[in-house]
Protein backbone atom coordinates (compact mmCIF):
# COMPACT_ATOMS: atom_id res chain seq x y z
CA UNK A 1 0.00 0.00 0.00
CA UNK A 2 2.57 2.34 0.78
CA UNK A 3 5.04 1.77 -2.24
CA UNK A 4 1.56 2.56 -4.44
CA UNK A 5 1.07 5.45 -2.68
CA UNK A 6 4.92 6.60 -3.05
CA UNK A 7 4.49 5.94 -6.47
CA UNK A 8 1.19 7.79 -6.94
CA UNK A 9 3.37 11.22 -5.47
CA UNK A 10 6.07 10.56 -7.12
CA UNK A 11 4.34 10.27 -10.29
CA UNK A 12 2.52 13.84 -9.65
CA UNK A 13 5.94 15.34 -8.88
CA UNK A 14 7.43 14.58 -11.86
CA UNK A 15 4.29 16.01 -13.93
CA UNK A 16 4.82 19.01 -12.22
CA UNK A 17 8.89 19.03 -12.86
CA UNK A 18 7.97 17.98 -16.89
CA UNK A 19 6.02 20.85 -17.22
CA UNK A 20 7.93 23.55 -15.02
CA UNK A 21 11.32 22.32 -16.80
CA UNK A 22 9.75 23.15 -20.04
CA UNK A 23 8.56 26.34 -19.17
CA UNK A 24 11.99 27.18 -17.10
CA UNK A 25 13.36 25.76 -21.04
CA UNK A 26 11.60 28.00 -23.19
CA UNK A 27 10.58 31.58 -20.86
CA UNK A 28 13.18 34.03 -21.43
CA UNK A 29 13.43 35.77 -18.03
CA UNK A 30 12.25 39.34 -17.50
CA UNK A 31 15.44 41.58 -17.26
CA UNK A 32 15.68 44.85 -16.44
CA UNK A 33 19.29 45.31 -17.61
CA UNK A 34 18.09 44.54 -20.86
CA UNK A 35 15.37 47.27 -20.19
CA UNK A 36 18.19 50.23 -18.85
CA UNK A 37 20.20 49.66 -22.05
CA UNK A 38 17.12 50.36 -24.27
CA UNK A 39 16.57 53.20 -22.27
CA UNK A 40 20.08 54.52 -22.36
CA UNK A 41 19.59 54.31 -26.39
CA UNK A 42 16.15 56.19 -26.91
CA UNK A 43 17.40 58.82 -24.10
CA UNK A 44 20.90 59.41 -25.85
CA UNK A 45 22.13 62.47 -27.52
CA UNK A 46 21.43 60.88 -30.88
CA UNK A 47 17.84 60.89 -30.58
CA UNK A 48 17.32 64.39 -29.28
CA UNK A 49 14.68 64.17 -27.18
CA UNK A 50 12.09 62.38 -29.25
CA UNK A 51 10.10 65.09 -29.92
CA UNK A 52 7.03 64.07 -32.26
CA UNK A 53 7.26 65.00 -35.27
CA UNK A 54 10.88 65.38 -35.76
CA UNK A 55 12.86 63.12 -37.43
CA UNK A 56 14.13 61.44 -34.13
CA UNK A 57 11.01 60.64 -33.28
CA UNK A 58 10.12 58.59 -36.01
CA UNK A 59 13.63 56.81 -35.52
CA UNK A 60 12.55 55.97 -32.19
CA UNK A 61 9.22 54.50 -33.24
CA UNK A 62 11.40 52.34 -36.18
CA UNK A 63 13.74 51.10 -32.90
CA UNK A 64 10.31 49.96 -31.32
CA UNK A 65 8.65 48.72 -34.33
CA UNK A 66 12.11 46.50 -34.73
CA UNK A 67 11.83 45.39 -31.01
CA UNK A 68 8.22 44.12 -31.77
CA UNK A 69 9.30 42.32 -34.84
CA UNK A 70 12.36 40.94 -33.02
CA UNK A 71 10.26 39.62 -30.14
CA UNK A 72 7.86 37.96 -32.60
CA UNK A 73 5.34 39.81 -32.12
CA UNK A 74 2.66 40.50 -35.24
CA UNK A 75 1.52 43.84 -37.10
CA UNK A 76 -2.28 45.24 -35.73
CA UNK A 77 -4.36 45.60 -38.72
CA UNK A 78 -1.48 44.70 -41.12
CA UNK A 79 0.50 47.14 -40.00
CA UNK A 80 2.88 48.12 -37.31
CA UNK A 81 1.70 51.70 -37.40
CA UNK A 82 -1.10 53.57 -36.72
CA UNK A 83 -0.91 57.00 -38.34
CA UNK A 84 -2.78 60.61 -37.17
CA UNK A 85 -2.05 64.09 -38.24
CA UNK A 86 -1.35 66.35 -35.94
CA UNK A 87 0.29 69.94 -35.24
CA UNK A 88 3.97 70.48 -33.75
CA UNK A 89 6.83 72.68 -32.93
CA UNK A 90 8.93 73.40 -36.15
CA UNK A 91 11.87 75.23 -34.71
CA UNK A 92 13.43 77.19 -37.32
CA UNK A 93 17.09 78.42 -37.98
CA UNK A 94 16.92 81.93 -36.70
CA UNK A 95 18.21 83.37 -33.11
CA UNK A 96 15.78 84.01 -30.69
CA UNK A 97 15.95 87.32 -28.98
CA UNK A 98 14.13 89.28 -25.84
CA UNK A 99 15.27 93.30 -26.18
CA UNK A 100 14.55 96.35 -24.92
CA UNK A 101 14.13 98.68 -27.72
CA UNK A 102 13.62 102.67 -27.97
CA UNK A 103 11.46 104.92 -30.24
CA UNK A 104 13.66 104.91 -32.50
CA UNK A 105 13.68 101.07 -32.55
CA UNK A 106 17.28 101.14 -31.39
CA UNK A 107 18.75 98.47 -29.08
CA UNK A 108 18.95 100.02 -25.64
CA UNK A 109 19.33 95.95 -23.85
CA UNK A 110 19.60 92.47 -25.52
CA UNK A 111 18.96 89.67 -22.41
CA UNK A 112 20.83 86.47 -22.67
CA UNK A 113 18.66 83.55 -24.16
CA UNK A 114 18.88 80.37 -21.10
CA UNK A 115 20.19 82.70 -18.62
CA UNK A 116 17.42 85.45 -19.06
CA UNK A 117 14.92 84.35 -20.65
CA UNK A 118 13.69 80.74 -22.53
CA UNK A 119 11.04 79.21 -24.37
CA UNK A 120 8.38 77.64 -22.87
CA UNK A 121 7.04 74.76 -24.99
CA UNK A 122 3.16 75.48 -24.59
CA UNK A 123 2.05 77.12 -27.78
CA UNK A 124 4.17 79.11 -30.52
CA UNK A 125 0.58 80.03 -32.03
CA UNK A 126 2.41 83.47 -32.66
CA UNK A 127 6.21 83.65 -31.66
CA UNK A 128 6.72 87.59 -32.21
CA UNK A 129 5.57 90.19 -29.97
CA UNK A 130 6.46 93.89 -29.46
CA UNK A 131 4.89 96.03 -26.80
CA UNK A 132 4.79 99.01 -24.50
CA UNK A 133 2.63 100.29 -21.64
CA UNK A 134 0.10 101.38 -24.37
CA UNK A 135 -0.79 97.68 -24.68
CA UNK A 136 -2.79 95.82 -22.35
CA UNK A 137 -0.52 94.54 -19.28
CA UNK A 138 -1.63 92.48 -16.55
CA UNK A 139 0.86 91.60 -13.75
CA UNK A 140 0.95 90.28 -11.09
CA UNK A 141 3.89 88.96 -8.14
CA UNK A 142 5.56 86.06 -10.30
CA UNK A 143 4.29 87.12 -14.26
CA UNK A 144 2.94 89.33 -16.80
CA UNK A 145 0.41 89.28 -19.64
CA UNK A 146 0.16 91.16 -22.79
CA UNK A 147 -2.75 91.67 -25.06
CA UNK A 148 -1.64 93.19 -28.51
CA UNK A 149 -2.36 93.12 -31.97
CA UNK A 150 0.03 89.82 -32.39
CA UNK A 151 -2.15 87.95 -29.63
CA UNK A 152 -2.04 87.38 -25.55
CA UNK A 153 1.28 86.68 -24.86
CA UNK A 154 2.85 85.17 -21.19
CA UNK A 155 5.63 85.81 -19.66
CA UNK A 156 6.61 84.22 -15.83
CA UNK A 157 9.26 83.77 -13.54
CA UNK A 158 9.48 79.75 -12.58
CA UNK A 159 9.99 78.48 -9.26
CA UNK A 160 13.16 79.01 -7.77
CA UNK A 161 14.26 81.34 -11.17
CA UNK A 162 14.96 77.66 -12.80
CA UNK A 163 14.68 78.11 -16.78
CA UNK A 164 15.16 74.32 -17.42
CA UNK A 165 11.82 72.91 -16.89
CA UNK A 166 9.68 72.27 -20.37
CA UNK A 167 6.00 72.14 -20.12
CA UNK A 168 4.37 69.96 -22.95
CA UNK A 169 2.98 71.35 -26.19
CA UNK A 170 -0.90 71.93 -26.35
CA UNK A 171 -1.70 74.03 -29.82
CA UNK A 172 -4.61 74.76 -28.29
CA UNK A 173 -4.11 77.19 -25.22
CA UNK A 174 -5.75 80.52 -25.27
CA UNK A 175 -2.57 82.14 -24.90
CA UNK A 176 -0.10 82.63 -28.04
CA UNK A 177 3.19 81.88 -26.61
CA UNK A 178 4.88 81.77 -23.12
CA UNK A 179 7.92 82.97 -22.21
CA UNK A 180 10.09 82.08 -19.13
CA UNK A 181 11.85 84.99 -17.38
CA UNK A 182 13.96 85.48 -14.16
CA UNK A 183 12.34 87.42 -11.41
CA UNK A 184 15.77 90.13 -12.16
CA UNK A 185 14.83 89.72 -15.97
CA UNK A 186 11.00 90.69 -15.11
CA UNK A 187 11.70 93.65 -12.23
CA UNK A 188 14.05 95.23 -15.33
CA UNK A 189 11.63 94.92 -17.93
CA UNK A 190 8.69 96.57 -15.58
CA UNK A 191 11.25 99.60 -15.21
CA UNK A 192 11.62 100.18 -18.67
CA UNK A 193 8.37 99.60 -19.24
CA UNK A 194 7.62 102.37 -16.99
CA UNK A 195 10.03 104.69 -18.63
CA UNK A 196 8.67 104.30 -22.19
CA UNK A 197 10.42 101.76 -23.90
CA UNK A 198 9.38 99.04 -25.83
CA UNK A 199 10.22 95.33 -25.22
CA UNK A 200 10.52 93.16 -28.22
CA UNK A 201 10.73 89.44 -28.32
CA UNK A 202 10.88 86.94 -30.98
CA UNK A 203 11.31 82.83 -29.90
CA UNK A 204 12.00 80.75 -33.27
CA UNK A 205 8.94 78.14 -33.08
CA UNK A 206 6.34 77.96 -35.48
CA UNK A 207 3.56 75.44 -35.40
CA UNK A 208 3.05 73.24 -38.44
CA UNK A 209 0.92 69.84 -39.21
CA UNK A 210 2.38 66.82 -39.86
CA UNK A 211 1.97 63.21 -39.69
CA UNK A 212 3.05 60.77 -36.95
CA UNK A 213 2.76 56.97 -35.58
CA UNK A 214 1.84 55.01 -32.74
CA UNK A 215 3.98 51.71 -33.07
CA UNK A 216 1.59 48.29 -32.21
CA UNK A 217 2.40 44.45 -32.27
CA UNK A 218 0.20 42.07 -31.63
CA UNK A 219 0.52 38.91 -29.90
CA UNK A 220 -2.07 36.25 -30.72
CA UNK A 221 -4.68 34.60 -28.11
CA UNK A 222 -6.66 31.23 -28.00
CA UNK A 223 -9.39 33.68 -28.43
CA UNK A 224 -8.88 36.18 -31.02
CA UNK A 225 -12.40 37.75 -30.46
CA UNK A 226 -12.78 38.63 -27.22
CA UNK A 227 -11.32 42.60 -26.38
CA UNK A 228 -7.63 42.29 -26.28
CA UNK A 229 -5.37 43.41 -23.37
CA UNK A 230 -3.15 46.35 -23.62
CA UNK A 231 -0.07 46.85 -22.28
CA UNK A 232 1.55 50.51 -23.50
CA UNK A 233 4.16 53.29 -22.75
CA UNK A 234 4.80 56.33 -24.86
CA UNK A 235 8.03 57.20 -26.55
CA UNK A 236 8.14 60.61 -27.57
CA UNK A 237 9.50 63.28 -24.97
CA UNK A 238 10.36 67.22 -25.44
CA UNK A 239 13.19 67.69 -27.93
CA UNK A 240 15.82 70.20 -27.80
CA UNK A 241 15.93 73.50 -26.89
CA UNK A 242 17.40 76.49 -29.00
CA UNK A 243 21.20 75.93 -27.35
CA UNK A 244 20.77 72.42 -28.51
CA UNK A 245 20.35 70.98 -25.20
CA UNK A 246 18.59 67.54 -25.35
CA UNK A 247 15.79 66.79 -23.05
CA UNK A 248 16.54 63.05 -22.71
CA UNK A 249 13.82 61.69 -21.35
CA UNK A 250 15.30 58.78 -19.76
CA UNK A 251 12.65 58.33 -17.30
CA UNK A 252 9.93 59.91 -18.81
CA UNK A 253 9.44 57.86 -20.81
CA UNK A 254 11.95 55.80 -22.11
CA UNK A 255 11.77 54.06 -19.33
CA UNK A 256 8.38 52.68 -20.06
CA UNK A 257 8.67 51.81 -23.68
CA UNK A 258 11.89 50.17 -23.21
CA UNK A 259 10.01 48.13 -20.47
CA UNK A 260 6.72 46.89 -22.53
CA UNK A 261 9.46 46.09 -25.19
CA UNK A 262 10.95 43.76 -22.40
CA UNK A 263 7.62 42.63 -21.14
CA UNK A 264 6.59 41.36 -25.28
CA UNK A 265 9.62 39.34 -25.31
CA UNK A 266 8.65 37.52 -21.99
CA UNK A 267 5.15 37.11 -22.58
CA UNK A 268 5.95 35.57 -25.81
CA UNK A 269 8.26 33.02 -24.83
CA UNK A 270 5.24 31.89 -22.05
CA UNK A 271 3.42 30.83 -24.92
CA UNK A 272 -0.23 31.91 -26.26
CA UNK A 273 -2.59 33.34 -23.85
CA UNK A 274 -6.31 33.63 -23.38
CA UNK A 275 -6.89 36.59 -25.56
CA UNK A 276 -4.91 38.89 -28.00
CA UNK A 277 -2.41 41.17 -26.61
CA UNK A 278 -1.45 44.71 -28.02
CA UNK A 279 1.71 46.17 -27.11
CA UNK A 280 1.50 50.18 -27.84
CA UNK A 281 3.83 52.59 -28.18
CA UNK A 282 1.98 55.71 -27.78
CA UNK A 283 2.83 58.70 -29.56
CA UNK A 284 2.19 62.53 -28.74
CA UNK A 285 1.59 61.69 -25.28
CA UNK A 286 3.53 65.09 -24.59
CA UNK A 287 1.13 66.95 -26.43
CA UNK A 288 -2.03 65.69 -24.92
CA UNK A 289 -1.81 61.80 -25.03
CA UNK A 290 -2.72 62.36 -28.68
CA UNK A 291 -1.92 58.65 -29.59
CA UNK A 292 -3.73 57.13 -27.17
CA UNK A 293 -7.18 59.14 -28.04
CA UNK A 294 -6.37 58.16 -31.36
CA UNK A 295 -6.03 54.87 -30.87
CA UNK A 296 -9.67 54.33 -28.94
CA UNK A 297 -11.38 56.52 -31.19
CA UNK A 298 -10.30 54.12 -34.06
CA UNK A 299 -11.03 51.15 -31.99
CA UNK A 300 -13.43 51.42 -29.27
CA UNK A 301 -15.87 48.50 -30.41
CA UNK A 302 -13.26 45.92 -29.77
CA UNK A 303 -11.43 47.53 -26.86
CA UNK A 304 -15.06 47.78 -25.16
CA UNK A 305 -13.78 44.53 -22.06
CA UNK A 306 -10.55 45.46 -22.64
CA UNK A 307 -8.29 45.48 -19.54
CA UNK A 308 -5.10 48.16 -20.03
CA UNK A 309 -1.78 48.24 -18.60
CA UNK A 310 0.08 51.53 -19.48
CA UNK A 311 3.68 52.21 -17.83
CA UNK A 312 5.21 55.96 -18.01
CA UNK A 313 8.46 56.78 -15.54
CA UNK A 314 9.28 54.06 -14.71
CA UNK A 315 13.06 53.27 -12.66
CA UNK A 316 13.63 56.28 -10.55
CA UNK A 317 16.59 56.16 -8.55
CA UNK A 318 15.18 57.72 -5.80
CA UNK A 319 13.21 56.77 -3.12
CA UNK A 320 9.47 57.03 -4.08
CA UNK A 321 6.49 54.40 -4.26
CA UNK A 322 5.14 52.97 -6.86
CA UNK A 323 1.84 54.77 -7.68
CA UNK A 324 -0.74 53.09 -8.80
CA UNK A 325 -2.64 56.05 -11.27
CA UNK A 326 -6.03 55.62 -12.11
CA UNK A 327 -8.38 58.50 -14.12
CA UNK A 328 -9.83 61.36 -12.11
CA UNK A 329 -12.99 59.58 -12.09
CA UNK A 330 -11.28 56.01 -10.69
CA UNK A 331 -11.06 55.34 -7.10
CA UNK A 332 -9.17 52.54 -4.86
CA UNK A 333 -11.78 50.08 -5.37
CA UNK A 334 -11.80 50.51 -8.63
CA UNK A 335 -11.19 46.70 -9.91
CA UNK A 336 -8.18 47.09 -11.99
CA UNK A 337 -6.39 49.48 -8.81
CA UNK A 338 -7.43 47.53 -6.16
CA UNK A 339 -6.26 44.60 -7.70
CA UNK A 340 -3.24 45.94 -8.04
CA UNK A 341 -2.97 47.47 -4.82
CA UNK A 342 -3.43 43.73 -3.29
CA UNK A 343 -0.53 42.22 -4.64
CA UNK A 344 1.14 45.65 -3.87
CA UNK A 345 0.10 44.96 0.22
CA UNK A 346 1.30 41.53 -0.05
CA UNK A 347 4.42 41.67 -1.24
CA UNK A 348 5.44 44.67 0.93
CA UNK A 349 6.01 46.83 -1.64
CA UNK A 350 6.52 50.96 -1.08
CA UNK A 351 3.17 52.27 -2.96
CA UNK A 352 0.58 54.75 -3.40
CA UNK A 353 -2.34 56.00 -5.55
CA UNK A 354 -3.04 59.11 -7.98
CA UNK A 355 -5.95 59.74 -9.73
CA UNK A 356 -5.40 61.97 -12.57
CA UNK A 357 -6.13 62.51 -16.41
CA UNK A 358 -2.33 62.97 -16.69
CA UNK A 359 -1.49 59.78 -18.95
CA UNK A 360 -2.33 57.47 -21.54
CA UNK A 361 -4.97 55.53 -19.25
CA UNK A 362 -7.43 58.66 -19.57
CA UNK A 363 -8.44 57.75 -23.59
CA UNK A 364 -9.80 54.35 -21.97
CA UNK A 365 -10.72 55.24 -18.77
CA UNK A 366 -12.68 58.08 -20.22
CA UNK A 367 -14.41 55.54 -22.31
CA UNK A 368 -15.08 53.21 -19.66
CA UNK A 369 -12.43 50.78 -20.43
CA UNK A 370 -10.60 50.12 -17.22
CA UNK A 371 -6.88 51.03 -16.94
CA UNK A 372 -4.28 52.21 -14.97
CA UNK A 373 -0.57 53.06 -15.42
CA UNK A 374 2.18 52.35 -13.19
CA UNK A 375 4.19 55.25 -12.58
CA UNK A 376 7.42 55.91 -10.48
CA UNK A 377 5.94 59.91 -9.75
CA UNK A 378 9.53 61.21 -9.43
CA UNK A 379 9.06 64.87 -10.30
CA UNK A 380 12.70 66.27 -9.36
CA UNK A 381 14.29 65.50 -12.88
CA UNK A 382 11.48 65.32 -15.58
CA UNK A 383 10.91 67.54 -18.33
CA UNK A 384 14.94 68.86 -17.57
CA UNK A 385 18.13 68.07 -19.17
CA UNK A 386 19.00 66.32 -16.38
CA UNK A 387 16.61 63.11 -16.77
CA UNK A 388 19.46 60.97 -17.54
CA UNK A 389 19.49 56.93 -17.84
CA UNK A 390 22.43 57.28 -15.56
CA UNK A 391 19.68 58.36 -12.44
CA UNK A 392 17.41 54.44 -13.43
CA UNK A 393 17.24 52.03 -11.07
CA UNK A 394 17.17 48.53 -11.93
CA UNK A 395 15.76 47.82 -8.92
CA UNK A 396 12.46 50.37 -9.10
CA UNK A 397 12.27 48.26 -12.85
CA UNK A 398 12.32 44.96 -11.37
CA UNK A 399 9.96 46.50 -8.61
CA UNK A 400 7.27 47.25 -10.83
CA UNK A 401 8.06 44.00 -12.68
CA UNK A 402 6.89 41.90 -9.23
CA UNK A 403 3.65 43.77 -9.38
CA UNK A 404 2.59 44.19 -13.24
CA UNK A 405 3.82 40.44 -14.09
CA UNK A 406 1.14 39.08 -11.62
CA UNK A 407 -1.79 41.43 -13.13
CA UNK A 408 -1.31 40.64 -16.36
CA UNK A 409 -0.99 36.79 -15.97
CA UNK A 410 -3.97 37.28 -14.04
CA UNK A 411 -5.87 38.25 -16.82
CA UNK A 412 -3.67 36.81 -20.05
CA UNK A 413 -2.91 33.38 -18.65
CA UNK A 414 -6.16 32.87 -15.92
CA UNK A 415 -3.84 33.69 -13.07
CA UNK A 416 -1.91 29.93 -14.15
CA UNK A 417 0.43 29.61 -11.00
CA UNK A 418 2.88 27.25 -12.77
CA UNK A 419 3.70 30.60 -14.55
CA UNK A 420 4.23 32.94 -11.89
CA UNK A 421 6.06 30.43 -9.86
CA UNK A 422 7.51 28.17 -12.20
CA UNK A 423 11.44 28.42 -11.56
CA UNK A 424 9.98 26.98 -7.66
CA UNK A 425 7.98 24.12 -9.02
CA UNK A 426 10.83 23.02 -10.89
CA UNK A 427 13.04 23.21 -7.68
CA UNK A 428 10.46 21.81 -5.41
CA UNK A 429 9.41 19.01 -7.75
CA UNK A 430 12.91 17.89 -8.33
CA UNK A 431 14.27 17.64 -5.05
CA UNK A 432 10.63 16.19 -4.00
CA UNK A 433 11.19 13.18 -6.42
CA UNK A 434 14.75 13.07 -4.97
CA UNK A 435 13.47 12.27 -1.91
CA UNK A 436 10.78 10.07 -2.39
CA UNK A 437 12.91 8.12 -4.79
CA UNK A 438 14.96 7.29 -1.77
CA UNK A 439 12.14 6.62 0.54
CA UNK A 440 11.05 3.81 -1.94
CA UNK A 441 14.61 2.78 -1.89
CA UNK A 442 14.39 2.23 1.56
CA UNK A 443 11.13 1.21 1.83
CA UNK A 444 11.98 -1.88 -0.86
CA UNK A 445 15.10 -2.65 1.66
CA UNK A 446 12.56 -3.09 4.80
Amino acid sequence: MLKKLLNYIITLFLIIFYFSFNLFLSIKPFNSYSVKKNIEYLSSEELKGRLAGTIENIEAANFVKDKFIDNKLKPFNNSYYHSFSTFYPERSEEKPYLRIINNKNEIIKEYVYSKDYKEDMLNFRNNKIIFDKSNNISSDNNFFTVDSDYGKFLFFVPEKDELNFRSSFFPKTKTDMYVMITNSTKKDINNYINNGYKVDCFIPYTIKETTISNVIGLLDGKDTTSSPIIISAHFDHLGTDLKNTVYTGALDNASGISFIIEMSKYLKSIGKPNKNMLFIGFNGEEFGCLGSNEFVKENLPILQNSKVFNFDMIGTDNSTPLCIMGGKNDSINSPLIKSAGSVCSKENIYFNYLFQDSSDHEAFTNSGIEAITFIDNDLTRIHTPNDKASFISTKSIDRCFKVANREIIKYAYNNNPLILNYKEFCITSFIAILLLFILSCKTKRC
